[in-house]
């Protein structure tokens, strides 16, 4: 299970194309509500997950490759880096997008972040469905 975090695993993949339809999508509601503004705050609200992601699964993949154990740590460590580099990013967009439409970020953000929880669940179900 460890092993299998890489652009290689179907659950990976699927989810950063969660990640990104969701993002395009928000953009599209908020670009309707609230304007161009809106629009770039869904993206940049959504786009901060997607590269979280990818980090993450670099970090841990450089871990699991180069760990001489099967520990816990390499995991644990891609997670405080993407925790680390998601409050930066956020920090820059608050700081530095003056018309940031905080509703549209936020909301876009939170969704594409349950979307990693939602692609490993789905992973499961498909695993339970063939077993059957």
């Amino acid at each position: 299970m460890l092993s299998e975090i890489s652009l290689q695993n179907p659950a990976i993949v699927r989810m950063l194309y969660w990640q990104l339809g969701i993002t395009a999508g928000f953009a599209v509601i908020a670009g309707f509500i609230s304007g161009e503004h809106g629009a770039v705050s869904a993206i940049l609200g959504g786009l901060t997950n997607v590269f979280a992601s990818l980090i993450y699964v670099f970090v841990a993949n450089f871990g699991l490759i180069h760990s001489t154990g099967a520990g816990l740590w390499p995991i644990l460590r891609a997670e405080i880096v993407k925790l680390v580099f998601i409050a930066v990013q956020l920090g820059v967009i608050i700081k530095f997008y003056d018309a940031l439409v905080i509703p549209a970020m936020f909301t876009t953000f939170l969704v594409t972040l349950l979307a990693w929880r939602a692609a490993l669940f789905a992973r499961s179900n498909d695993g339970t469905k063939q077993n059957t």
